[in-house]
C-alpha cells in the first residue's frame, strides 16, 4: 500500500531560481512543497549533472500538482 506521506520528485530543474518560482506557485495553490539541491557543490562542480534542483511534494499532491505547472510526465 502506497503512503501518501512519502515525498516524491515533481519535476527537476537547473537554475534554483526555476525550481523556487515552481515551489512559489504550488504554494499558492495550497500544496507544501520543497526545493533539493546543493547549490555550493553545483558551483564547485563546473558542468553539474542536469536537473541538479528537484521541486518535492506529497505523494498525495502529485497529480494535483502535475496540473498546475502543466506537466503530465513523471521524473
Amino acid at each position: 500500500m502506497e503512503n501518501d506521506d512519502n515525498i516524491v520528485t515533481l519535476s527537476k530543474y537547473n537554475s534554483q531560481v526555476d525550481a523556487e518560482i515552481v515551489k512559489g506557485a504550488l504554494e499558492q495553490n495550497g500544496i507544501i512543497a520543497g526545493v533539493m539541491g546543493d547549490a555550493t557543490a553545483n558551483a564547485l562542480l563546473q558542468g553539474f549533472p542536469q536537473g541538479a534542483y528537484r521541486v518535492v511534494v506529497f505523494e498525495r499532491d502529485l497529480e494535483k500538482a502535475r496540473q498546475i505547472i502543466g506537466d503530465d510526465t513523471s521524473c
